[in-house]
């Protein structure tokens, strides 16, 4: 069983090939609740023992991926968490975060959200950029994939009704080795 957003996109990224070029080996799936997790995920929620909503129960450099889908935008402190993600990452990991997309999923500007009302933020890709380059060192990871996704996305059903399809934006940053220099 999977959550709304991870089934509507599990097919596309089947076919495309996303999961076996960004996660494959050991992962996380961070924030699925009461679903199972995504392919080759442990699941981490409030549930599992030792994890407090920031600190991960796993050792430094240990994931091969992490993936967190329809999750960051619950996190009241974003850049921890995206810190707290990136940490886990093996030199050459993947970090991927999933997002409803601003004028996609909530169709409007201003929070709150019609649809989820412990939405704390909204997402455009420039603002998902935003919070990763804030949060992250310079030269620490690289952008890998970013990408509005509406597949199936009915472009007809009105604001003021929830979306179908796709709706979401999907990122993906590799965790790579810093240069030995540094920004000027």
């Amino acid at each position: 069983m999977m959550g709304p957003e991870l089934e509507s996109a599990h097919k596309r990224r089947e076919e495309s090939g996303f999961y076996a070029k960004y996660m494959s080996g050991s992962g996380l799936d961070i924030g699925f609740g009461d679903y199972d997790p995504a392919p080759n995920c442990v699941g981490i929620d409030l549930k599992t023992p030792g994890y407090d909503g920031l600190h991960l129960p796993v050792d430094n450099e240990s994931q091969d991926f992490v993936f967190s889908s329809h999750c960051l935008e619950h996190i009241f402190e974003w850049s921890p968490a995206i810190i707290e993600w990136f940490r886990v990452l093996k030199t050459g990991g993947y970090l991927i975060i999933a997002v409803p997309h601003q004028f996609l999923y909530e169709k409007k500007v201003d929070l709150p959200s019609n649809w989820n009302g412990d939405h704390k933020r909204f997402y455009t890709p420039a603002i998902l950029m935003d919070e990763i380059e804030y949060s992250l060192a310079p030269n620490s990871y690289r952008l890998r994939y970013l990408q509005d996704c509406d597949e199936n996305f009915v472009y007809s059903i009105p604001a003021e009704q929830h979306s179908g399809g796709e709706y979401q934006i999907e990122c993906v940053i590799q965790k790579i080795e810093p240069p030995k220099w540094k920004l000027l």
